[in-house]
């Protein structure tokens, strides 16, 4: 669920993000046009089992929050098993 954007002065998206049980995010990048794209997700409600973030190179990390260039880091998340996984993802693009 889109919760806010803007494309000015800082272009960015903010989401509500609910992963359902057994659903799975494969390997992927989110390629950008111009730029370096940033993303801070913080996992409100973690599933039992499953659900996890994978990143090879992430800019930071902990438990529940995740920060990262969307863009240039292949990324994921395992099969949710066992509830809903609820994510709050945050994302801006800085052009130059």
């Amino acid at each position: 669920m889109l919760l806010l954007t803007a494309r000015w002065p800082l272009p960015f998206d903010s989401y509500l993000i609910r992963y359902p049980e057994g659903s799975a995010i494969p390997p992927h990048t989110d390629p950008v046009q111009a730029g370096r794209h940033y993303r801070l997700n913080i996992v409100v409600k973690a599933s039992p089992r499953g659900g996890e973030f994978v990143c090879a190179t992430p800019i930071w990390q902990s438990r529940r929050i995740k920060f990262f260039r969307p863009d240039a880091c292949e990324h994921s998340v395992t099969r949710v098993e066992g509830g809903s996984r609820y994510v709050l993802s945050v994302g801006w693009v800085l052009k130059g």
